[in-house]
């Protein structure tokens, strides 16, 4: 069980960073088409403001937490959010096996 709070995430998957700012920005990431766009590639240096808030793992024995497939839940927050604690502005990603 890996729960964090800050600091660096431990994905189950491949990173989020990306993820968190196109989605955050309107485009669709549900397949690799949005990745490609044109709009994506502008956007994607701000990929770098996104940070690891919270880090929830499945512990299905002691919590009755069981995400996905034996997954992590992962809170992700941009520094100038954070510094602000605009709180209103948190992505959520879930990733699993």
């Amino acid at each position: 069980m890996i729960h964090k709070l800050l600091g660096y995430p431990d994905p189950v998957q491949n990173e989020m960073q990306t993820e968190c700012q196109l989605v955050s920005n309107g485009i669709y990431c549900g397949d690799a088409d949005g990745y490609r766009s044109a709009r994506a590639e502008a956007l994607r240096p701000g990929a770098a403001d996104w940070r690891l808030l919270l880090q929830v793992d499945s512990e299905e024995d002691r919590a009755g937490m069981m995400w996905g497939d034996v997954g992590r839940v992962y809170f992700w927050i941009r520094d100038q959010d954070l510094r602000m604690r605009n709180f209103d502005a948190v992505w959520c990603i879930l990733q699993c096996c």
